[in-house]
């Protein structure tokens, strides 16, 4: 469908722009078109390539081109609850006109929007009876948006206006203008319903990624997609069908058999696959230069016939790990950011390699070539590649890493670009492994990935550590998660109950305690005191007390309170020794002298207060109440502070 021109549109004719203007309020005649401003305003954002955006914008509409390019505003009222204000339309023949200046100047062509993709872009108003588009003035330098809708006349039914109109026609207007206004939003449906779009692609790569690395251990089998459905097999006697679904579900990886962890892996590991584990550690400032490269191997020939016991813990012990240090950077420790370990390579792992950044490239390449770090000593058995034979094997790899990309791009700042590999198949990144098993937006760290599969990591943000990690992390992922597929959605729908109310609990407690901290803090009467000095950049934030104690207070009993300010503190502090003020103020009603005898009969924090000389701290001298104060102290009090005429507190030798 090609998009239409504005002579396609139904009308005759349009607004002549070199007809006198009309006064503010005349109807508009009936074949006129137009446009909301608003829509025009982001049309090239909206509907054009980013480069042609950027250009057309440059010379059009950024730094306020647009406006002062002068525009004739109409105005129509939409009779949408939603909407309050008028809607600002411009005559489509001056849109017209813009386009065929971009045409002229910058040599694009460009159309107007599909009427199917942006219905309430170009409006027409031919239909009787019903309200159409009334002069409001010109915009330009002079004259503001603002302005002129102040210019606006109330709204109110007119003989242009008629009221009476069938149903039919009423739901009609009411559409185009939900259109038209929909078509000024910055975010349309059709962009909201892409995200979500994407949204669900990516968290589908996720769960793909998962399911391919359960492959590539034995944990999961291929689908056979050339297999077909026994269901529409008419042939097969119903006797036979129960065992040919089972089959056929087999074989598109549905209705797995429970994996049972102390045996060996249920099914064959797809390619033969290699996993090649990288983790690239670099100095903290500019210009980071790397001290650290981790590389962990995982050969699955050597998993055949071993089971992976829980999370992997056998499988894992097959896992060979190298660490190698810049001789040249030797000397740089992170310690702001992270605390780095560069010499703390666990011995389980191995040793730790020095190696010259000139080398680091060749070292690099070396594991990723038959015997794989696979060290003399253990190649032997026929299980194992031997160094000789592997020479002429071209195994395929799997790139493993945790957040991979930035250390593939630390490999190629040393000058070894992984991607430059045929044998390489694809990246598996545990970040994204976890979300898929846990059904996470956000990533989550390798410490925390650990700690959810109860495995312990010793010293991380060591590379070689981490690399080991890294692997290790994959094998609890993969194996933890095809144990939960069996009953994957009764688990998922438990925890979206789970979290849904959860998020409703802490609304309502948040929502309770703001309420309550509200009441708490504005309370009747006072005048709000003395005006408060300005605090200089760098001080403390908290607001300091009004009436605080100087070095001539004849006593702590003289000390005020500040009005308003009472601190409760924690179960575990209020066993502790507290400072305390005492407020001197004058009781104004009964019912505070009632609460006061009631505050002397109750039991007493053993309180402390200290006085700061010369360091300009107003905010100590703080009474802590013990948690049997009563609620009606509270309600008065806010929470313990003096207010209105405030509440005289007992005197606080020791005990009282």
């Amino acid at each position: 469908m090609s998009p239409p021109s504005l002579k396609d549109l139904p009308g005759e004719s349009s607004l002549n722009l070199e007809s006198s203007l009309p006064y503010i309020g005349q109807v508009a005649p009936r074949d006129a078109k137009f446009c909301p401003l608003a829509a025009v305003s982001k049309w090239p954002y909206r509907f054009l390539h980013q480069s042609d955006a950027e250009t057309i914008s440059k010379r059009f509409f950024a730094a306020g081109r647009f406006r002062d390019r002068g525009w004739t505003l109409y105005y129509i009222h939409t009779s949408l609850p939603s909407e309050s204000k008028p809607l600002i339309l411009v005559p489509a023949d001056e849109v017209q006109v813009l386009f065929n200046e971009i045409r002229e100047q910058l040599g694009l062509i460009v159309h107007w929007p599909r009427q199917d993709i942006a219905p309430g872009f170009l409006l027409t108003f031919s239909e009787a009876d019903l309200p159409r588009p009334q002069y409001l003035g010109r915009l330009d330098l002079h004259h503001s948006l603002d302005e002129m809708e102040a210019k606006i006349p109330p709204h109110k039914n007119s003989q242009d206006e008629a009221p009476r109109v069938d149903d039919r026609s009423l739901a009609a207007f009411k559409k185009k203008m939900e259109d038209a206004v929909q078509a000024t939003k910055q975010k349309s449906k059709n962009q909201k319903d892409k995200k979500k779009k994407n949204r669900i692609g990516m968290k589908q790569g996720w769960c793909e990624q998962m399911k391919r690395a359960q492959c590539y251990l034995g944990l999961r089998p291929r689908a056979d997609p050339d297999m077909p459905n026994p269901v529409q097999d008419l042939n097969i006697p119903m006797r036979e069908l129960e065992r040919e679904i089972k089959r056929y579900n087999l074989a598109q990886c549905c209705d797995l058999p429970h994996l049972k962890v102390a045996e060996a892996a249920p099914f064959p590991f797809q390619s033969n696959v290699v996993f090649i584990c990288v983790d690239v550690e670099a100095y903290e400032k500019p210009p980071r230069p790397i001290t650290e490269i981790g590389i962990s191997t995982l050969d699955t020939s050597d998993l055949v016939n071993i089971a992976p016991g829980e999370r992997g813990i056998d499988w894992m012990k097959k896992i060979r790990s190298r660490h190698f240090r810049i001789r040249e950077h030797g000397h740089l420790h992170n310690s702001e950011h992270v605390q780095g370990c560069a010499d703390r390579f666990e011995p389980d792992f191995g040793v730790s390699e020095w190696i010259s950044i000139q080398e680091a490239p060749q070292v690099i390449a070396s594991c990723f070539r038959p015997p794989y770090s696979r060290r003399s000593k253990d190649i032997s058995g026929k299980s194992q590649t031997d160094d000789s034979e592997s020479k002429d094997l071209q195994r395929q790899l799997v790139l493993v890493g945790h957040d991979i990309q930035n250390d593939v791009e630390y490999l190629r700042k040393l000058g070894y670009d992984v991607a430059n590999l045929s044998n390489v198949i694809e990246a598996v990144d545990t970040a994204d492994l976890y979300r898929a098993w846990k059904h996470e937006q956000n990533p989550t760290n390798l410490g925390a990935i650990l700690l959810e599969l109860e495995l312990v990591g010793w010293n991380l943000h060591n590379a070689g550590n981490d690399a080991a990690y890294t692997l290790q992390a994959l094998l609890g992922i993969a194996i933890s998660a095809r144990l939960a597929s069996s009953n994957t959605n009764s688990l998922l729908q438990i925890q979206s109950i789970h979290r849904a109310k959860l998020i409703e609990r802490e609304a309502h407690d948040r929502a309770q305690e703001e309420a309550a901290e509200w009441v708490m803090a504005d309370q009747e009467g006072g005048d709000g005191g003395p005006p408060q000095p300005l605090v200089p950049i760098g001080w403390p934030s908290e607001k300091p007390a009004r009436d605080a104690i100087t070095k001539d207070s004849p006593s702590l009993k003289e000390t005020k309170m500040e009005k308003g300010v009472s601190v409760m503190q924690s179960a575990k502090e209020r066993a502790d020794a507290a400072r305390k003020e005492e407020a001197k103020r004058e009781a104004k009603t009964k019912e505070e002298e009632a609460a006061k005898k009631e505050i002397v009969s109750e039991p007493w924090v053993e309180e402390k207060a200290e006085t700061a000389e010369g360091d300009g701290d107003q905010s100590k001298g703080v009474v802590v109440f013990e948690q049997g104060i009563t609620d009606r102290l509270a309600l008065l009090n806010g929470g313990g502070a003096a207010v209105g005429g405030g509440v005289k507190l007992p005197p606080t030798n020791g005990r009282a």
